[in-house]
């Protein structure tokens, strides 16, 4: 069940007609590396410091990366300790425009198989687009872009195996790989959700032969084995048991979605803002053409299984982003393929939705150009963030051997200051997930292995977090304010003596 790419040059000649399928793909990832130059020097955000930092000191300790907590995959990790062996920051900054440009490739593939050159264009400039742009916070290395990248490349190789139902390789392959996500961000099921319902469609129209669907399902199922396998391999490398695995991986996830709206009204002030955003970046477009332009595609009866895998895709995606209750910007990263796939499909058609879709291509590319503009011109780009100037602050104070904690979150101040942190929490929801009524955090401030350094970013009863005030009287006997870098309270262990600069200003 194959779709028929048509990428071979017109007779009528022209400089147009001579560009074939890959140059398009080739142009996309240049404008995406484009997107992302201006901030390969930047400074690093939360996450990428915070994951960064459990990379680095990923070693034995009481979970599975060691003496921190994240709730995020094994893979995720995985990745950010090649970025930190690759030169750290700098390295993190330059995989993910490997993983960026992956992305566009894969992108490219999918289409070309779908709708040929054309399929390819559109894809791969939506790709672009959307997984390098400023306004998902896209443009730096972040766990979301890796399983975005490996779910589009599983659509690629699915469509390739469906194409191909006796190659057992195609479909191992794309069981394995439409699994890795899951070990990356625990809701993109989105490869699965694509291959399993075109699969059915494909299988229920007749498009695909009975006996050559299941050959294709057993070796899907295959790939899937594979990489439990080398989860189980890996669980038996370390002495985790089975319980407080799967609550590292989905049951803290599960959990935290019950402490994210506690105390804060942002989590639904931000999924406002997304609903805006995917509206002016022309997503909701794109889904509305996608709708509209099954007419387009049930004329090319090949393509109507993927149309509706690409639905699936939507709702799975859809799905994710609700359960994850928080609704940051990059949540906005995870129906990237699927609306990659969607203007693939639609988008060569010569018909009203696909000249829509085609316009909703542009506005995602526009708009990312227009969101690099305008960040690179404010007087904002270029400069340290609070979080930089304030780590530098300790770090040029510090000496060797000091530790130091952040109340509550921003690892990249901890990455700046160059501390290591004894209180295993880099995240405040870890917190506020983990450490409710902060036992683990009195215990620790007031302990033998209490922190050198302790930095109020925060208040201590954000959140109710310190209702009794316990912490703060904790904070209170065992340490004094030492300096007001940006405004933020710095404070430093009593008995202790560093030189001090002059507070900076932000």
């Amino acid at each position: 069940m194959a779709a028929l790419p048509d990428d071979a040059p017109s007779r009528t000649g022209g400089l147009l007609s001579r560009v074939r399928a890959w140059h398009l793909v080739a142009l996309c990832v240049l404008f995406t590396l484009a997107l992302r130059l201006p901030f390969l020097t930047t400074d690093l955000m939360r996450d990428e410091a915070g994951l960064l930092l459990v990379a680095r000191h990923w070693s034995g300790g009481e979970y599975l990366y060691g003496h921190y907590f994240v709730g995020r995959g094994m893979l995720a990790v995985g990745v950010y300790k090649v970025g930190d062996l690759l030169g750290g920051a700098m390295g993190l900054r330059l995989l993910a425009c490997v993983v960026a440009a992956g992305l566009v490739v894969a992108a490219g593939w999918a289409g070309w198989q779908l709708r040929g050159r054309a399929g390819a264009g559109w894809a791969a400039l939506v790709a672009a687009a959307y997984g390098s742009t400023h306004l998902f916070q896209a443009q730096t290395m972040n766990e979301r872009l890796v399983a975005t990248a490996l779910v589009m490349v599983s659509c690629a190789v699915f469509i390739s195996a469906l194409s191909h139902p006796d190659s057992w390789p195609r479909a191992v392959a794309y069981g394995a790989l439409a699994t890795l996500p899951l070990l990356v961000v625990q809701s993109y099921a989105d490869g699965l959700a694509f291959g399993g319902v075109s699969f059915v469609v494909a299988v229920a129209t007749r498009r695909l032969p009975v006996r050559q669907g299941v050959r294709l399902a057993l070796g899907t199922a295959g790939g899937i084995l594979l990489t439990a396998l080398g989860v189980t391999l890996v669980l038996l490398a370390t002495p985790m048991t089975t319980s407080e695995f799967w609550f590292q991986m989905f049951g803290f996830r599960l959990r935290a979605a019950d402490v994210i709206g506690v105390h804060t009204s942002m989590p639904g002030a931000r999924l406002e803002s997304l609903f805006e955003l995917a509206a002016q970046t022309g997503m909701i477009l794109i889904v509305v053409c996608l709708l509209v332009g099954v007419v387009v595609v049930r004329r090319r009866g090949n393509l109507l299984p993927y149309w509706f895998g690409v639905l699936a895709m939507f709702a799975v995606s859809l799905y994710g982003m609700y359960a994850g209750a928080d609704y940051w910007t990059d949540y906005l990263l995870q129906p990237v393929p699927a609306l990659a796939l969607a203007v693939a499909l639609v988008a060569p058609s010569p018909s009203l939705s696909g000249w829509a879709m085609r316009l909703a291509g542009v506005v995602a590319a526009v708009g990312s150009v227009v969101a690099l503009f305008l960040h690179v011109t404010s007087a904002s780009y270029g400069q340290p963030t609070g979080e930089t100037r304030v780590g530098t602050w300790v770090r040029d104070a510090a000496h060797p051997g000091d530790t130091g904690t952040v109340i509550w979150g921003e690892a990249n101040l901890l990455y700046a200051a160059d501390l290591r942190s004894p209180y295993p929490y880099f995240w405040s929801l870890v917190t506020r997930t983990l450490d409710p009524h902060l036992h683990r955090a009195v215990a620790l401030f007031g302990g033998p292995d209490a922190p050198t350094w302790v930095v109020l970013w925060l208040p201590t009863n954000t959140w109710d977090l310190d209702k009794d005030g316990e912490l703060s009287r904790t904070l209170h006997e065992r340490y004094r304010v030492v300096g007001m870098p940006c405004g933020k309270p710095v404070l430093l262990l009593r008995g202790l003596h560093r030189d001090l600069l002059p507070d900076s200003a932000c």
